[in-house]
């Protein structure tokens, strides 16, 4: 019989090894967006204007009634969403460069019903909310579990996590196939559903099957991308499976090498009570 996975500890694993990689470039969780903050907040504004069938289905399910704490809120762009269609909004995040960004947002776009807090989800203190969200703040969290039982004791109405999905037969998973024996680079989707599928949490989906794929300018480049995101330093042990791997998988399109894989997103979401 074949084994059952155990998916809260593979979660574990791949978070933690993200949470190394992080200490290991000099990264403090609290502070990681320094130099980074106000570029990513650039490219959030930047997707503002795409359809985005995730945000059309949220606005549909909030009410001006509501109050909703967003768990990473970053430089708020679901924060900002929401303020205009529910009563109040927590934003909570605990990167202090984000939440300058926050500010500046908020100020900008006068939004008076948003209150921010500086803090690391799950050991934050706040009040109960009728709706919270979390998107794509949970990857540095080791103990998903504890992460949405936390989301569970202070929500009165729905739970929503937006999350990557990753490809399954991309590059990625074929090289973490190779180097570690199972096909999940980090942590993602897949394994946070059947974690919640384990906590007895029978979870909808809604899948933004919108994405941009990755773009090199060439092998090389891909290459030094690709052990980037494996962590794989200077090593050049695997560099020409790798290698194999890039030629075979990317497509050569108006100069560029694009890869199959590719950020979709997720939408996880499960009512209260």
């Amino acid at each position: 019989m074949e084994k059952i996975t155990d998916w809260a500890t593979l979660w574990r694993e791949l978070a933690g090894a993200r949470c190394w990689h992080q200490q290991d470039s000099g990264e403090k969780a609290h502070d990681r967006w320094q130099k980074r903050a106000r570029a990513f907040d650039a490219n959030v504004k930047t997707k503002r204007s795409r359809p985005d069938a995730i945000r059309d289905f949220l606005a549909s399910q909030v009410d001006p009634s509501m109050t909703v704490l967003d768990i990473g809120a970053g430089t708020g762009q679901w924060t900002l969403f929401l303020a205009r269609r529910v009563r109040r909004v927590t934003a909570l995040d605990p990167s202090p460069s984000m939440l300058e960004v926050l500010r500046e947002n908020v100020a900008t776009e006068g939004v008076d019903n948003v209150d921010i807090v500086e803090g690391e989800w799950p050991e934050a203190n706040v009040a109960q909310h009728d709706v919270a969200i979390c998107a794509h703040a949970m990857y540095s969290c080791t103990d998903l579990p504890l992460f949405v039982r936390r989301m569970l004791q202070v929500t009165r109405k729905a739970c929503y996590l937006l999350i990557r999905v990753p490809a399954f037969d991309g590059v990625m998973s074929e090289v973490a196939q190779y180097l570690w024996g199972q096909p999940y680079d980090s942590v993602n989707f897949v394994i946070a559903y059947n974690v919640l599928l384990q906590m007895g949490i029978y979870a909808n989906v809604l899948v933004d099957t919108n994405f941009r794929p990755w773009i090199s300018a060439d092998i090389g480049e891909a290459l030094i991308d690709l052990k980037r995101r494996f962590r794989l330093g200077e090593s050049t042990e695997h560099d020409e499976y790798l290698t194999e791997v890039l030629r075979r998988k990317l497509v050569l399109r108006d100069g560029q090498y694009v890869w199959p894989d590719g950020m979709r997103s997720a939408l996880v979401y499960w009512r209260v009570g």
